[in-house]
């Protein structure tokens, strides 16, 4: 008999955590946790499971999204209090997973009412030395091109959040549409698919954001940035390989093609920030004529970015209808598909599922680590 086939050292983590009444949180959670984690085998999803406490379920367009999963076993939560009809608070907690232990941060002046993107501009880092820091970035809507830094260190001997102006480079003379953060380099880099990338370092003193532009290519699939269900359908920014990568499905919607691109290593460095050119670029029209892909009786049409493999940058997962699949971009063919079930918003504000409700968690819960 063949041995059964190894765990992925890494899990697709839902954005939406389930929340139970405390009944059977007590029943379910391991004695002492505040959360848990039920882990399952890629490309199944896994999912964090939370107490009232901690966040009250989807209600009024908002609900709890856990908008970072670190290698280190800590998940960024943001949860969702209503006040009255029209309102809703935001609570941010970090939630260690290898102990189910929760630390609740104080709350953001002022309160802020949570909308769709209102996740995608906070972000956490780790760093050996410093710890752990979760950092949120504000935008002026004025004509100084400048943002506001919120962050808090955890652990720090401050107490409270700190506020600081910056100025970016250039300056950000437009809107802000933030499409989430990701934590590389020892550096967060903020998100916005119609503009490029902010990055900075929380930790430093004076810390300045460099903007990195976006590949720009022909796209007839590109949709309004003010369509919330639309952006990120087609394009994201992950890191795999240890490298940051951008993933866009583009061109005509009857010959559609995926491609990829890797950061340049220089960008992590002073210098010149450039992007590498096309790593990868593949039409799906050759995927959908592989064995793999008629096997499965999925319909010949354009699906939604879901995620990258952390180690392997020419793995790409994608959704289509409630099933996931994962293509290898070298070979042009599925290397895995399955349905994919997940907590989702309320039907009457359910949105199109992208890479913005998972996470590719590359975490080893035998690591032993104490940051909070």
């Amino acid at each position: 008999m063949s041995p059964p086939p190894a765990q992925e050292p890494w899990i697709i983590l839902a954005a939406i955590p389930k929340v139970v009444g405390y009944k059977e949180a007590k029943r379910i959670f391991p004695p002492g946790a505040d959360i848990s984690v039920v882990r399952n085998r890629v490309p199944r999803a896994s999912v964090l499971t939370v107490p009232p406490h901690i966040s009250l379920p989807p209600c009024l367009g908002a609900y709890p999204y856990v908008v970072t999963a670190d290698r280190s076993g800590l998940l960024l939560l943001l949860g969702t209090h209503p006040v009255n009809t029209n309102s809703v608070v935001v609570s941010h907690h970090i939630c260690d997973a290898r102990t189910g232990e929760v630390v609740t941060l104080p709350e953001l002046p002022p309160m802020r009412q949570m909308s769709f993107y209102g996740a995608a501009n906070v972000g956490l880092i780790m760093k050996d030395d410093d710890g752990c820091m979760v950092a949120e970035l504000q935008p002026r809507r004025d004509s100084t091109g400048s943002v506001i830094l919120r962050n808090y260190k955890v652990g720090g001997e401050c107490c409270d959040w700190r506020e600081r102006e910056l100025t970016c480079s250039p300056p950000l003379t437009r809107d802000w549409y933030p499409e989430g953060v990701v934590s590389h380099g020892g550096m967060l880099w903020w998100v916005d698919l119609s503009y490029g990338l902010l990055a900075g370092d929380p930790f430093a003193e004076e810390p300045n954001l460099l903007h990195v532009p976006l590949p720009q290519v022909p796209d007839q699939l590109r949709p309004d940035v003010y369509d919330r269900g639309g952006r990120g359908a087609h394009r994201c920014v992950k890191v795999s390989g240890g490298r940051l990568m951008y993933v866009q499905i583009h061109g005509d919607p009857n010959v559609p093609v995926v491609s990829t691109w890797m950061l340049a290593e220089s960008i992590l460095s002073p210098g010149e920030w450039d992007w590498h050119r096309h790593r990868s670029s593949v039409p799906l029209a050759e995927v959908w004529i592989h064995q793999s892909y008629v096997d499965t009786t999925l319909p010949l049409s354009i699906p939604t970015l879901a995620l990258l493999h952390p180690t392997d940058p020419d793995r790409l997962y994608f959704f289509l209808q409630s099933h996931i699949f994962a293509v290898d971009l070298r070979l042009r063919k599925l290397v895995a598909f399955n349905q994919f079930r997940m907590p989702e918003p309320p039907c009457q504000h359910r949105l199109k599922r992208t890479s913005h409700f998972v996470h590719a968690w590359h975490y080893d819960p035998s690591s032993s680590r104490m940051y909070l």
